[in-house]
């Protein structure tokens, strides 16, 4: 009889560990899912919290793009050129060289006769239309018949110089600033600017014009 419990109480015992340990087992997959949601929904609201954050930036040109903010700057000092332009010399002829220097640096464009783009008569004939109210011709071989003939040794600010660049006669024309030095348009892949008249402007040298602004403009 005893040894009849002792075998009973012992397989009563076997079915309860294998109960308990499949018990275990199958509540093992459920905590692991949980635990798994609960990383899952963390990470997401991580993402979504970054998300916000970022959608609430604002750009910044002077941080996030400096250069850009340069050129914007620049552009806009181009655009108001011409309004800041202003001449003090009682010769008007001086007035258009004046007037004429606040080009230097616009990039050379042949056929252009805006701040956009100049060639060398473009330049002459912008500024004097602009800024003296004189319509001169538009190529520099017919400008050298307008005004009167001026010697080297004689030459003023605001007379124009003529040169040998193409060829011909008078192919190209600047405006001489004084010092033996003069402004113009040069060519193609370059921009205003003022040179010596010297070396190579000297050995294609045609002569001067001195044009009368002030009668022109009254005519």
């Amino acid at each position: 009889m005893k040894t009849t419990l002792s075998f009973f109480t012992k397989g009563l015992g076997a079915v309860w560990q294998r109960l308990f340990l499949g018990a275990a087992l199958a509540s093992t997959p459920v905590l692991f899912s949980a635990a798994q949601a609960q990383n899952l929904d963390l990470i997401g609201s991580l993402i979504n919290k970054s998300s916000a954050n970022l959608s609430q930036s604002s750009w910044s040109a002077d941080i996030s793009d400096p250069i850009g903010s340069l050129i914007a700057d620049a552009k806009l000092d181009r655009s108001k050129r011409d309004a800041s332009i202003s001449t003090t010399s009682k010769s008007s002829a001086s007035a258009l060289a004046q007037a004429a220097l606040n080009y230097v640096g616009v990039r050379y464009r042949f056929g252009g006769a805006t701040p956009q783009g100049f060639d060398c008569s473009g330049l002459i004939y912008y500024t004097a239309s602009k800024y003296m109210g004189v319509q001169l011709p538009r190529v520099s071989s017919s400008m050298a018949n307008v005004g009167q003939s001026v010697s080297r040794d004689e030459l003023q600010p605001g007379d124009l110089v003529f040169f040998n660049t193409r060829g011909f006669r008078n192919s190209h024309v600047g405006i001489y600033l004084g010092n033996n030095e003069f402004l113009h348009a040069p060519r193609t892949g370059s921009s205003v600017r003022v040179e010596k008249l010297s070396n190579y402007w000297s050995q294609r040298y045609n002569g001067a014009r001195r044009i009368p602004m002030n009668q022109i403009a009254k005519n």
